[in-house]
């Protein structure tokens, strides 16, 4: 009886945002902090949040987005709770524009992570701009060159998300058997 009440899909889909942002995180963390281009690390992690709300929806986005910040906080100790707070906005805020503004094509997802990832840049050059006293034509550099690089590498997310949002509809419409 109770297991008519649980939504296997849901869990499913669940389940692949968190081995998708583990695996995502990792490879960050792990392989992407050692490769510096033009002096700054590719930060991909926005990119990920923003193909999830546009196919996931906007909730799914700022709950995965939650997940990313927590565990990109804890990935760098220079930052409190920047992504915490950062990037469920930038899930919420893609799944809406892809739900009303933006076409769920590689050229709408490729804009959005050109607005998420200055968005990003932005919200990590605050603290040393502000607080620091840091000039701000350097960190505004380092801010446009990071989502320079950063945004080829945001193009197999678009593809990995869209061919899981495709693979969910075509089980969603398949009609699954009756218990009883």
């Amino acid at each position: 009886m109770w297991r008519d009440l649980i939504n296997k899909r849901a869990i499913r889909s669940a389940l692949w945002c968190a081995l998708y942002l583990i695996v995502t995180i990792l490879a960050q963390n792990t392989i992407f902090a050692r490769v510096r281009l033009w002096g700054v690390h590719a930060m991909f992690v926005p990119a990920v949040v923003i193909a999830v709300a546009m196919f996931h929806g906007s909730v799914w986005g700022a709950v995965f987005g939650l997940a990313a910040g927590f565990l990109c906080d804890m990935g760098y100790p220079e930052t409190n709770v920047l992504f915490l707070t950062l990037l469920p906005f930038i899930g919420f805020g893609a799944g809406m524009a892809s739900e009303y503004l933006v076409n769920r094509t590689l050229l709408g997802f490729l804009c959005l992570c050109m607005l998420g990832f200055l968005i990003t840049g932005f919200a990590q050059m605050f603290r040393p701009w502000i607080f620091k006293g840091a000039a701000f034509a350097p960190l505004l550099g380092a801010a446009l060159r990071q989502t320079i690089v950063s945004l080829p590498l945001a193009i197999p997310y678009f593809y990995i998300s869209r061919g899981a949002a495709r693979k969910r509809v075509r089980t969603a419409n398949t009609k699954e058997p009756e218990h009883g």
